[in-house]
């Protein structure tokens, strides 16, 4: 933090004061930041009342004054907004939240351009540019104020649009940001029609993720009317309409809808076909056709962690404990390298519940307690407290059964962690 902390009426006194900080004169600050001393002079007594940022960019380096110091003395310049757009980027690279979004306010109040230009530049950055969430949600924020304030109802749209789309990534909120995102289909006109299958899609996963099928099966509906080429997106619609109908256990609509994606032309169609075959034949009692599939899926796919977690299902309900064995075996082959995503982390504490489960049924509590807390804490991060229930409930039966003092510190440790996912500590 600086050693000058007055506050400045105008730029040239800030420039003066931090000068005099520094125990530089004029023909010193001239020096070295190349801006001539008669400039420096002029500059410090207010008779340059609008200074152009390139000039005091060089001044306001060498004398090290931090952006949100000369932000608001800057501002009585009537800077333009091009440059502006200058100190925005600039203040990308500081991380500072609160100074971007006061950018960003001042340069929604600029005269010398049509607001709407400058709306449409700030999302362009905010989309193509900037990297930093924090920062980012502020930016729209500010934006998305503005123009519900101004009656720029397009701007609002698009401003909570982007908004969702950051939001939606942090799956400890998925509640949330699933209700945010529904606000915009109020505003649903003033997108593009790519806009809107990408709003109704990505909605459409969020419920499926939510198990709210229902209103995924419709999201998803709503995406494929609005999309008419053959796109991915269109194809996992179909998929995702397939599998809620299937949790449903309606399931001559999910075969119905797993026919219509077999028919698009992409590389992770053939997987999921067979998957979901393999999945359907399970619920019509061929257990042994599907045991035989899902294991020819598992040669195939990429993607294994729920063949394996179907598998494990299916050998657990009828107490066939050795083919469990020979999966677990290869534990490392099919976990999910990319969990960033709560479909993938779904899939992982399925596994654990399920290797859990397993360990039960052979005996060996430590390791059971030790996968059931894994699992629980996995489901608490992607909002699935069913599942995290069921955890706890097999962890209180086998600490009631088994107590230990280690034992009870590994369960202490998992509330603890449970407790900080919930925000409560």
């Amino acid at each position: 933090m600086s050693s000058v902390n007055l506050e400045f009426s105008t730029l040239g006194e800030l420039i003066q004061r931090y000068r005099q900080e520094r125990g530089m004169t004029q023909a010193n600050l001239a020096e070295l930041s190349g801006v001539s001393s008669g400039s420096i002079s002029k500059i410090e007594n207010g008779e340059i009342r609008r200074p152009d940022f390139k000039t005091i960019q060089p001044i306001i380096s060498v004398l090290e004054i931090p952006l949100d110091e000369v932000l608001d003395p800057f501002m009585l310049t009537n800077p333009r907004s091009e440059t502006l757009f200058t100190l925005l980027y600039d203040s990308f690279s500081l991380h500072n939240a609160s100074l971007s979004a006061k950018l960003t306010s001042c340069l929604l109040e600029s005269e010398d351009e049509n607001s709407e230009a400058i709306a449409a530049k700030l999302l362009l950055n905010v989309q193509q540019v900037l990297d930093n969430t924090e920062t980012k949600l502020a930016l729209l924020d500010v934006l998305i104020g503005y123009a519900r304030s101004h009656g720029m109802q397009s701007f609002v749209a698009q401003g909570t649009f982007q908004k969702y789309l950051v939001e939606r990534d942090d799956f400890s909120k998925l509640e949330e940001t699933f209700q945010s995102g529904k606000y915009i289909l109020q505003y649903k006109e003033f997108l593009t029609t790519d806009e809107r299958i990408t709003l109704y899609y990505k909605l459409g996963v969020h419920a499926y993720n939510l198990r709210k099928f229902n209103e995924c099966i419709e999201l998803c509906k709503r995406a494929i009317i609005e999309d008419e080429s053959e796109s991915s997106f269109k194809a996992y619609s179909t998929l995702l309409i397939c599998s809620s109908y299937f949790h449903q256990e309606k399931f001559e609509l999910a075969e119905k809808y797993l026919k219509t994606f077999s028919l698009f032309n992409f590389p992770f169609v053939k997987e999921n076909v067979d998957f979901m075959t393999a999945k359907l034949n399970q619920r019509k009692g061929k257990t042994d056709l599907a045991i035989t599939q899902l294991q020819e899926c598992l040669k195939t796919s990429f993607y294994k962690i729920n063949i394996v977690n179907t598998l494990i299902e299916l050998y657990l309900s009828s107490d066939d404990v050795g083919p469990v064995e020979i999966l677990l075996h290869h534990e490392p082959d099919f976990h999910p390298k990319d969990l960033s995503n709560p479909i993938s982390k779904a899939g992982y504490a399925h596994y654990f519940l399920n290797k859990g489960k397993y360990m039960i049924m052979i005996g060996k509590s430590d390791e059971a307690l030790s996968c059931f807390i894994k699992s629980a804490i996995t489901f608490s991060k992607i909002s699935m407290p069913k599942h995290t229930y069921e955890c706890l409930e097999f962890i209180f039966q086998i600490s009631k059964d088994n107590h230990s003092s280690q034992m009870e510190d590994n369960i202490k440790k998992l509330f603890a962690e449970l407790k900080n996912e919930e925000g409560l500590e």
